[in-house]
């Protein structure tokens, strides 16, 4: 997978994992070889734009970090935005499959949200190339990278919504309170990662589940998991 897997046996970064090639001709499938080379893309974007941003990072840097020719770039992509919208769709289908295989359906909405969140705040945490790339870099590539950054607000939505059933006035709540929260917790870690403050996302943990559970089950009860969730962390 592309993202970070929590709780897997190995632990090395994506890019320790990334398996390497030797030059020269190879007694591998073509497709394992093509397959290779279009990681290794992905991977060099996002370390790429993670250290200088989507505009001075060039279709010939990511060749030569990748260590392909420019002619097999082409053969995969046909321009840097297009690479670029790839590995933001690589990373956002792993991190859902992440999420499908730790999270727990049957445990209480609110546990699932604070699951979920403690979920993905590590996933940031171990791979803060491609939450850059998603969260931060989105935002300044372009039209379709935007849209590409809203989407992923809009899937965040459905799972938020569900609180509803736990807020008899729900029927007040506005249509684009879901959308709204989930660009707010973008927005709390899109300003820890611009300012190179990647050791104190997970602290945003409590904050976050006031946040998003207050509108929901109430102050009070969002206050106990916001607490729980810290205390979580203290004894870590």
């Amino acid at each position: 997978m592309f993202w970070y897997l929590g709780g897997m046996a190995d632990s090395r970064s994506l890019s320790e994992r990334l398996s390497k090639l030797p030059p020269g001709r190879h007694l591998v499938p073509r497709d394992f070889v093509t397959q290779n080379q279009r990681e290794r893309m992905l991977l060099a974007t996002a370390e790429l734009v993670a250290e200088r941003g989507y505009q001075k990072t060039t279709i010939e840097l990511i060749a030569k970090t990748a260590r392909v020719a420019l002619s097999t770039f082409y053969e995969q992509f046909s321009n840097k935005e297009e690479c670029f919208l790839a590995a933001f769709d690589e990373s956002m289908d792993a991190a859902a499959a992440v999420f499908d295989e730790l999270l727990d359906p049957e445990q209480p909405w609110a546990e699932q949200i604070a699951a979920a969140m403690e979920i993905a705040l590590e996933m940031v945490v171990k791979e803060p190339a491609r939450a850059r790339l998603c969260i931060v870099e989105s935002q300044a590539a372009g039209g379709e990278a935007l849209a590409r950054y809203q989407g992923m607000l809009e899937r965040i939505a459905p799972k938020l919504r569900e609180g509803r059933e736990h807020n008899p006035r729900s029927i007040r709540l506005p249509d684009g309170l879901e959308v709204a929260i989930a660009g707010g917790l973008a927005w709390l870690v899109h300003q820890r990662l611009v300012a190179g403050q990647e050791d104190e996302i997970k602290a945003l943990l409590p904050e976050m589940l006031q946040v998003t559970l207050t509108p929901y089950v109430g102050e009070e009860e969002a206050g106990r998991a916001a607490d729980a969730a810290q205390a979580r962390a203290a004894a870590a």
